[in-house]
C-alpha cells in the first residue's frame, strides 16, 4: 500500500518560496530544500517533481500573495489615483519598517529572466497584467481628471511598474526610499 502525504502543501510551498526569494534558484540546494520542508528526498521528489518544478509554484505562489496586495490596495482606495499612491505609500512604509527582502520576481528576473524560456514567458506575463492594472488605473483616473489626459497610459503604467520593481530592488541596500517614491509619484 502507497504511503500517504502527510503535509501541508500549501505550508511547504510558503516556505520553499521564501528559501528561494532569499537564496535565489541557483543559491539553494537540494539539501535547503531537504531541511526547509522537512521530507526526505523521496518525498520531495515523489510530491513536487523535481526543483525546477517547486521553484515554478514558489512563483505561482508568490505572484498570487502579490496579486492579492494589489488587489487589495486598489480596491480600498477612494479613487484610481489614490489606489496608485496608496500602494507606492504601503511599499515605501514595508521597506522603512525593515522589509528590505526586495521582490522575488526582480530577483529571479535578474537571476533566470534572460537564461530559461519558462521563466522569461511567466516574468513578461506578470508584468504584462501589472502594466494592464496600472494602465486601466491611469485611465479611470484620467476621466475623472486626477491625471494629465495628454499623457499616454500605457507609458505611465510601465513606467510604475518598472519603478516599483527598482523600489524593490534599492531596498534590499537602502531602506530610505521615501523621497523617491514621492518623486515616482509625481509624474502622475
Amino acid at each position: 500500500m502507497p504511503k500517504s502525504v502527510t503535509f501541508e502543501r500549501d505550508h511547504v510551498i510558503q516556505k520553499v518560496m521564501e528559501l528561494f526569494w532569499k537564496k535565489g534558484y541557483n543559491g539553494t540546494s537540494m539539501q535547503d530544500l531537504v531541511d526547509v520542508t522537512g521530507l526526505n528526498r523521496s518525498s520531495f521528489y515523489n510530491s513536487f517533481g523535481d526543483k525546477f518544478s517547486l521553484f515554478e509554484e514558489a512563483l505561482k505562489a508568490y505572484q498570487e500573495q502579490q496579486n492579492e496586495m494589489l488587489q487589495e490596495s486598489f480596491t480600498q482606495a477612494k479613487t484610481p489615483k489614490q489606489a496608485i499612491i496608496s500602494l507606492f505609500k504601503g511599499i515605501s512604509d514595508d521597506i522603512r519598517s525593515g522589509n528590505q527582502k526586495g521582490c522575488m520576481f526582480t530577483s529571479c528576473t535578474a537571476e533566470l529572466g534572460a537564461e530559461d524560456t519558462r521563466i522569461h514567458d511567466f516574468l513578461v506575463e506578470n508584468k504584462d497584467k501589472v502594466v494592464e492594472s496600472f494602465a486601466t488605473l491611469i485611465k479611470n483616473a484620467q476621466e475623472q481628471g486626477e491625471v494629465d489626459s495628454r499623457k499616454d497610459a500605457e507609458t505611465l503604467a510601465l513606467y510604475l511598474f518598472s519603478s516599483l520593481q527598482g523600489l524593490r530592488l534599492t531596498s534590499m541596500i537602502e531602506p530610505n526610499l521615501e523621497a523617491v517614491t514621492e518623486e515616482i509619484l509625481g509624474v502622475l
